[in-house]
């Protein structure tokens, strides 16, 4: 089992979203059932992540390698699946956590942060395309 928590909108006023105290509660809750449930499948990495959003859809490796279609396949959804003006200082979705997870941890020896690589490789992609846009 996986757990999110609420993204709410810039803005937003509502019961679902937590406030920092109600966040490190969830947070260390999450830590401790983990341990007492294994079918919880969120490594500690990824529970810790919860604690830290990204300031933007910049800063999310989610938001910055998917694409988010509508059920109706008519428009893209951006700036990631929840659309329209997420405050991503409180977002609380899995994926998001995960992949910074993912970008967090190291290799080689623990001196390459494996975030490095996607934004190398995102600064070539980027740069690859705007030449080719720029031929066309």
């Amino acid at each position: 089992m996986w757990f999110s928590l609420y993204t709410p909108q810039v803005g937003e006023v509502a019961p679902e979203i937590l406030t920092p105290h109600d966040r490190e509660r969830v947070i260390a809750a999450l830590m401790s059932l983990r341990g007492a449930y294994p079918k919880i499948a969120m490594p500690e990495g990824l529970i810790k992540q919860f604690a830290t959003p990204p300031a933007g859809p910049d800063e999310c490796i989610f938001a910055q390698t998917t694409t988010c279609i509508s059920a109706d396949f008519e428009r893209r959804i951006t700036p990631c699946q929840f659309g329209g003006n997420p405050d991503c200082s409180q977002c609380g979705c899995i994926a998001s956590a995960g992949l910074k997870a993912v970008g967090a941890h190291k290799i080689a020896g623990g001196t390459i942060r494996i975030g490095a690589i996607f934004e190398t490789s995102l600064k070539i992609g980027r740069k690859l395309r705007d030449r080719r846009e720029a031929v066309a």
